[in-house]
């Protein structure tokens, strides 16, 4: 009687564990909603401080990245430290670092606003972006953070250190799709694959976007799989709310969205809901998102700890994680293969830019970063996701570069629209000959009745580690200056100084880091200079006209990490160059001239150039930045003071000053400068405040009772620059609002007008 009784009492302890919490098992289930997602980590936080244990985890989208991060062995404060990394905060929305963005592979300098890829054998509708931004950062930040974890766990999503699953959605058969093994990388990358934000991604033949379209919560699959005996559930995902007018995506994604189920059913459960009134894609106050989450839950907390019993402490937590982060293996590539739609000498190219054909070299992950963002910043490369699988046999991790080659034609439209009368369209084509090197075919237009220019080249780009690219080049260029600053509606004089140039020759560019390129060109051209050295000239005179027929040679270097074209707030540039002239003028006068002689003289003359910008100062909103430029010519003087001025370099510090024609700020040596505060108002709108000194070694000044050229004395004048502008940053280009001082302009010092595009033109036969 007395056994049985023990063994009833024991039998009753046993049936009543799940009721007393001894040997409790408790699930952590994170919802979907963007960059509110991040108050998982603050939900994580508080459970941590009071050692509530977390045994299983599932996730959606942002919730599926925050608890893989923590099922694979990361602390909070590494997951804080990620999520407000400068990385991370540029991959959710498509940029690089600085140190990232590979200068040699850039488009050309030029005034484009739209960029639209076409493939002529393809119909119509294949020619649109199906997203917004082609995440490869992100991609690159997927693979470091979790092949570790995932070959330590054996791609078994059960052995990560805490039990884990994340869901994805199949929009063919409108069902979710849930990852328990695998690549981790690849199932957070669909899992958080925002549609039309973030390109779709394929697995197993599957097309998978953001698990949050079938299921934003996904405590079933909690309750289903693990099947614990407390779920904490955290969730910022909004019910289904109504579609804006305004806002595409939100309309498509009602239109494909199936309401989620935000309830705990099945087991004890508690409901956290962080408060958040952030943007999908605003991840620029990580702290107050953490710190929500953990409020919310330390409200709770006390609830929370009477339903659960067991205790994990901070001792305990840290044995478990360390014992998981040293089953990570070795950081070493062994080799990269290239899938996708390729030819075989289109892969040998994508391979050359790891510095290798063979498959034997071995990487890590920081060494092969670099080399990967090349690739995808290639203007024939659509699309690299690296996919990375780890080999038990040798130790070591293999990528397959999974690569989409960018489609053969690319055409361009842009321009600068302006209230005063510098209009300019600009259209551009390019055409990709794709093999193992690489030839682009390339032509732009510019047109309007201040400038107008045709481009045509060819680019050879030999596929290597280093980069190297021949690029022949024909361009014609014209500009025709006003003498006043006349609105877009008023009536201008007659052009007093009108610049063409014609010239045909070859540059020769090379790579050296990602950030530089040293270069060289050859140039054999004429310029053709017309205008009227006095104002008293009427429609009806001839100009004086002035030809040059040169051969020109340059060297030079230029390191450009600036984050725009024009308008820059961040990164720095600089540009060294020496070139030689020589060449053959002749000049001819016109009705305005008080001879009619014809002058000829041959010239020659050297000329160095040093140009830097750096954005060096950031506070919060604040940007500070400066320009330095310098430069020495032995320059001769042409046969008289406007010939000699117009064929002289220009100090033009400011997107306006390349527009206008002033004499006080061209000559053969200077040294100049200036100082330039970026206050950013709100994201993509900024107040602009500059200030430039143009000292000349010597001006150019007019000989006395001549119209010959002469140097006045040295450092005898120095003259200013003012810039203010109100710069909104649009999706297609720079929209701003300017006031400008010039100064010694005693007409009119002051400009005032609107701005919508690039003051970007093609490259003078001069310029480097």
């Amino acid at each position: 009687m007395k056994f049985f009784s023990s063994r009833l009492l024991l039998t009753t302890l046993i049936l009543a564990l799940p009721i007393t919490g001894f040997g409790q098992k408790v699930g952590l289930v994170l919802s979907g909603g963007g960059a509110s997602g991040i108050s998982h980590i603050g939900v994580i936080k508080a459970l941590e401080e009071n050692d509530v244990p977390i045994d299983y985890i599932t996730g959606t989208s942002m919730g599926a990245l925050i608890g893989a991060l923590y099922a694979s062995g990361y602390t909070v404060d590494e997951m804080i430290a990620f999520a407000k990394s400068e990385a991370f905060q540029l991959a959710v929305t498509g940029d690089l670092p600085e140190s990232d963005m590979y200068y040699y592979s850039r488009d050309l300098e030029d005034a484009s606003l739209i960029k639209l890829d076409i493939s002529p054998d393809k119909p119509i509708q294949k020619w649109l972006p199906t997203n917004v931004v082609t995440p490869n950062l992100m991609e690159y930040l997927l693979i470091e953070k979790f092949a570790p974890p995932c070959a330590a766990a054996h791609n078994n999503f059960d052995e990560l250190m805490i039990p884990f699953r994340c869901v994805a959605s199949d929009i063919v058969n409108k069902e979710q799709v849930i990852f328990e093994g695998g690549n981790l990388a690849l199932a957070l990358r669909a899992s958080s694959t925002y549609p039309f934000y973030y390109k779709p991604i394929t697995i197993d033949s599957t097309m998978l976007f953001d698990g949050g379209l079938y299921n934003n919560f996904p405590a079933d699959i909690m309750v289903d799989t693990f099947h614990p005996d407390v779920i904490i559930g955290s969730n910022v995902a909004d019910e289904m709310t109504i579609p804006e007018e305004d806002d595409l995506l939100s309309q498509v994604r009602s239109m494909i969205t199936t309401q989620s189920e935000f309830e705990i059913n099945g087991a004890t459960g508690f409901i956290i809901k962080p408060e958040s009134e952030i943007g999908t894609f605003d991840f620029s106050n990580i702290d107050a998102e953490v710190y929500r989450g953990y409020q919310e839950t330390i409200e709770q907390i006390l609830d929370i700890r009477a339903a659960v019993d067991n205790r994990r402490d901070s001792v305990a937590l840290k044995t478990m994680r360390s014992n998981f982060r040293a089953q990570f293996p070795a950081d070493e590539i062994e080799k990269v293969d290239v899938t996708g739609d390729l030819t075989v000498k289109q892969k040998n190219y994508v391979l050359s830019t790891f510095g290798k054909s063979k498959k034997d070299s071995i990487y890590n992950f920081e060494s092969f970063r670099p080399q990967f963002l090349r690739i995808a910043q290639d203007g024939k490369i659509k699309y690299a996701q690296p996919i990375v699988d780890y080999d038990t046999s040798s130790s070591t991790y293999s990528v397959n570069l999974n690569t989409r080659r960018e489609k053969d034609i690319s055409l361009y439209f842009g321009g600068n629209f302006s209230s005063r009368p510098v209009n300019i369209g600009y259209v551009g084509a390019k055409y990709n000959l794709f093999g193992r090197s690489s030839t682009t075919l390339f032509a732009n237009s510019y047109f309007g009745k201040f400038y107008g220019s045709v481009l045509v080249q060819g680019q050879i780009d030999f596929g290597s580690k280093k980069r190297i690219s021949i690029t022949p080049q024909m361009v014609f260029n014209r500009w025709d200056y006003f003498e006043s600053f006349a609105t877009f509606f008023e009536l201008s004089r007659p052009s007093y100084i009108i610049k063409n140039e014609r010239y045909g020759g070859v540059n020769i560019n090379s790579s050296w880091g990602n950030s530089t390129i040293v270069h060289a060109d050859f140039r054999y051209g004429e310029t053709e200079d017309r205008y009227y050295q006095n104002d008293n000239f009427t429609a009806e005179d001839t100009a004086d006209v002035t030809t040059f027929e040169l051969l020109t040679a340059a060297i030079g270097i230029d390191r450009n990490s600036l984050n725009r074209k024009q308008y820059a707030s961040h990164g720095s540039r600089f540009q060294a160059s020496i070139r030689g002239v020589n060449g053959y003028e002749n000049t001819d006068y016109g009705s305005t001239s008080s001879t009619a002689d014809e002058f000829n003289k041959r010239h020659y003359w050297v000329e160095a150039s040093l140009k830097y910008e750096n954005y060096f100062g950031h506070y919060g909103p604040l940007s500070l930045g400066f320009q330095l430029e310098g430069l020495y010519s032995n320059k001769p003087f042409f046969e008289n003071y406007t010939a000699s001025l117009i064929s002289s370099p220009a100090y033009e510090p400011i997107p306006e000053s390349k527009t206008i024609f002033i004499d006080e700020f061209r000559t053969t040596e200077y040294v100049a400068g200036g100082l330039r505060s970026v206050l950013e108002i709100r994201k993509n709108l900024e107040v602009r405040l500059e200030g430039y000194i143009f000292q000349p070694s010597q001006a150019i000044v007019k000989e006395e009772g001549t119209n010959k050229a002469m140097f006045a004395d040295p450092f005898v004048k120095r003259y200013y620059i003012g810039s203010s502008a109100l710069v909104y940053h649009s999706p297609l280009g720079p929209i701003s609002l300017n006031l400008n001082y010039y100064d010694q302009r005693e007409d009119s010092p002051w400009s005032f007008f609107f701005n919508f595009g690039f003051t970007i033109f093609n490259k003078s036969v001069y310029e480097n």
